[in-house]
């Protein structure tokens, strides 16, 4: 049981670490460092027998392989995440600077709307497809593009 619970403050702190050397954002910080914890957990279940190192240890090349199990379990899992997280994010750090914005854009979009979009990416897709009965690739573009003048 101390075994587990080592290995758990261990992969906390690797995935913790690899949150930070990959830059990823600070609003899925927990979610980055429960992922670098199961990648370190990984490496150490699966690599441990073949190459006889204690990966979740205090020895330097334990923690080393550790560190790379988790960046690259962290990779894999925000590659196929990334888009989703990172469009709600953007929305809802800047909401307030897009919101004040968005009629100017969006003339159709009434202020009760934007309330209720509340910084929600898939909230705003809607209700672009709806009030100007576009496609969902077309709300998109269209969103991406005024983000970018916006935000940026």
């Amino acid at each position: 049981m101390v075994n587990f619970i080592i290995w758990l403050i261990t992969g906390a702190f690797i995935g913790g670490l690899a949150t930070l050397i990959m830059h990823r954002r600070r609003s899925i910080l927990l979610f980055n460092i429960a992922i670098g914890c199961v990648g370190a957990f990984l490496v150490g279940y699966l690599l441990s027998p073949i190459f006889h190192i204690k990966t979740i240890s205090f020895s330097l090349p334990g923690l080393l392989v550790s560190l790379v199990g988790s960046i690259v379990l962290l990779l894999i899992v925000n590659f196929f995440v990334r888009e989703h997280t990172v469009k709600n994010a953007v929305m809802e750090e800047e909401w307030d600077l897009v919101r004040h914005k968005i009629h100017a854009r969006w003339s159709k979009i009434t202020e009760e709307e934007a309330v209720q979009i509340d910084g929600n990416h898939d909230r705003l897709i809607n209700v672009l497809k709806e009030r100007y009965s576009i496609a969902n690739k077309e709300a998109e573009d269209q969103l991406q593009k005024f983000l970018q003048a916006v935000i940026v």
